[in-house]
């Protein structure tokens, strides 16, 4: 009994140090509301498959009924046809609209008709998924119409509003049947994104450098030298540690998840918050031996802050807590499995975001607890006191 009475009082005297630098307390309770707000509000217009159908100009100089079984397959698939006299300019002063733009020339019915080639011109959003979204829409309604026609053309009959109508209510032969895999069908975006991220990228970088700096700052001050002269093992003492920092993380976890249930974000966790809460802990613990490593290794407090801070933003982009990996690069979604953020991220994007079952995350549960073991015993190995 005595024996973990002595680590409890060594993590309380650390928690205590910790909480009363203003540093520490800024990126533990402040920093991270600020970031859940900021980020959450700036990626709530994320890309999404809802069907929501999304304003569209027409510009038919045509007229034809090839051009208006175009737009037919527009509004089939999700688009809101208006027309250049319906659409209102912005006036002066105010934000123009994002107008996605359609031209149809003059000539389509009768090229198409005649099985030549023919353009339409699309002017959509600048940048971003949710343009190639519109795209593939816009695509995937133009070849719609091309495969109207040569199946008219292929039962030799010449093409005519009556059989456009005929080949479109024609029964398909093969029906595809999608359906989402949990209670969305959009890449998590808003506050789902943000306070899940946010809080992985946090409780590194909290961990990382006050946690690791302390431990510097210890050891600078010949504090360690003194714990080693008193009646305490080594293993009382690195446990001591490891229990301050975990109480640490523990602290900063339970803050935001307190935060997220305000009104300000009202937070969905998911039908699996027990589970997203031992996951969050497994990845504090994980911090947690990181930190008493970094702080084992580094030289100076500086040196371990600045490595700290540097490696949670090369694993919070890496790891998808900046923005979702389904967004990123390739490369990038190809290494998140190999990171720990990644572990993290996906567990709780499992549980929370496509509210997927307990028992989803248990993989990431089991690597995280045996990383948080590798790594601390590789730390209390390198544990020094002076």
């Amino acid at each position: 009994m005595a024996y973990f009475s002595a680590i409890a009082l060594l993590a309380r005297t650390d928690l205590k140090l910790a909480l009363k630098e203003r540093s520490t307390a800024l990126w533990l309770f402040i920093m991270p509301v600020v970031f859940f707000y900021f980020i959450g509000t700036v990626t709530q217009g994320g890309m999404s498959f809802t069907d929501t159908p999304v304003k569209l100009l027409v510009e038919n100089e045509d007229g034809g009924f090839l051009s208006q079984h175009l737009e037919t397959r527009l509004e089939d698939n999700l688009f809101s046809i208006i027309r250049p006299e319906e659409f209102e300019a912005p006036k002066d002063g105010e934000e123009a609209e994002k107008i996605r733009r359609l031209v149809i020339p003059s000539d389509f019915t009768a090229l198409l008709a005649a099985q030549k080639p023919v353009t339409i011109a699309y002017e959509g959003l600048r940048s971003g998924y949710g343009n190639q979204y519109d795209l593939f829409r816009i695509q995937k309604a133009a070849f719609s119409v091309l495969g109207d026609v040569i199946v008219i053309k292929s039962s030799g009959t010449a093409i005519s509003p009556d059989e456009l109508v005929l080949a479109t209510t024609e029964p398909r032969g093969v029906i595809l049947e999608v359906s989402p895999a949990g209670r969305q069908m959009q890449i998590p975006s808003g506050f789902q994104q943000a306070i899940p991220g946010t809080l992985v990228m946090f409780t590194l970088l909290v961990l990382l450098t006050s946690g690791a700096a302390m431990l510097v700052d210890d050891r600078e001050k010949q504090l360690l030298r003194r714990l080693a002269s008193a009646p305490l093992t080594r293993g009382q003492v690195v446990m001591g540690k490891w229990a301050g920092r975990m109480a640490l993380a523990t602290v900063q976890i339970a803050v935001a998840i307190g935060v997220s249930f305000t009104p300000l974000f009202d937070m969905d966790w998911g039908q699996a918050l027990p589970m997203v809460v031992i996951i969050l802990l497994a990845w504090g613990a994980l911090c947690t031996s990181l930190a008493l490593l970094l702080g084992s290794l580094a030289r100076t407090d500086s040196q371990a802050a600045n490595l700290g801070a540097f490696a949670t933003m090369v694993l919070a982009a890496l790891g998808g807590c900046w923005w979702p990996i389904e967004v990123a690069p390739a490369w990038m979604q190809q290494l998140q499995p190999f990171t720990p953020t990644g572990w993290t991220m996906d567990a709780l994007h499992k549980l929370i975001s496509f509210d997927m079952p307990w028992q989803s995350a248990l993989p990431h549960m089991a690597i995280l607890i045996v990383a948080t073991l590798v790594v601390g015993w590789f730390a209390s190995k390198q544990f020094r006191f002076v």
